[in-house]
């Protein structure tokens, strides 16, 4: 008996990786790309001695089996950590360079938001869930769970960083789709950071901020 092969349209970071599953499972696999060049929104440029990122610039560990695909693709040799003393990342406001904070202490002594936006977030615990099963763009969940100037200051640029791509037109659901689970499960944010820690553990994950980078 014949195998079926598998179409996999669109040769980004998702098509490269479902297309490398199935082949390494021995099934026939063609993927297809509309552009020249695979990769998607992935791409690195060296240029006079620089090296430019567009789109995501870093991999977040958050789960053992990242490590195992890239080992798995051959790549392990050619995995960068970045230097411990460069952990911070900045964004422009009031016409310089700000730090983003790394904890929930350094976002109350950050410069970054004001006064407003960090009173937002306390009151995020509180806020109801949606239930009506409508789905939102990022850009609509931020706002209504945290507020319009951290969706501003800090979504905006982790979107653009990850997806090159527009907060307003992405699907949270499908962007983020952890997001939308602590919220349905949790009822928010805040609470599923908290109580969700012991099932990460369990499951051998680490969160987004304490997830080793390269």
């Amino acid at each position: 008996m014949t195998q079926d092969s598998v179409a996999v349209i669109g040769g980004g970071i998702t098509g490269l990786t479902a297309g490398f599953c199935l082949q390494r499972k021995g099934v026939p696999v063609t993927v297809y790309e509309a552009s020249q060049r695979v990769g998607g929104v992935i791409e690195s440029i060296r240029e006079e001695g620089y090296l430019a990122e567009f789109g995501p610039n870093t991999i977040l560990e958050t789960s053992p089996r990242i490590g195992e695909l890239v080992r798995a693709a051959g790549l392990g040799a050619r995995r960068l950590d970045p230097d411990p003393k460069a952990g911070a990342r900045y964004v422009v406001r009031y016409g310089r360079p700000v730090a983003m904070p790394g904890s929930p202490v350094g976002f109350f002594t950050s410069a970054l938001f004001t006064a407003k936006a960090k009173l937002a977030l306390l009151r995020e615990p509180f806020v109801p869930p949606r239930r009506d099963g409508r789905e939102e763009s990022v850009a609509e969940f931020v706002t209504r769970r945290l507020g319009r100037e951290f969706l501003d200051q800090a979504i905006d640029a982790l979107v653009a960083g990850v997806y090159a791509g527009d907060p307003y037109k992405l699907s949270v659901s499908q962007a983020f789709p952890k997001l939308g689970q602590l919220e349905a499960r949790y009822g928010s944010l805040i609470k599923g950071q908290i109580f969700g820690a012991g099932e990460r553990k369990r499951r051998g994950e680490v969160s987004k901020d304490r997830a080793p980078k390269f």
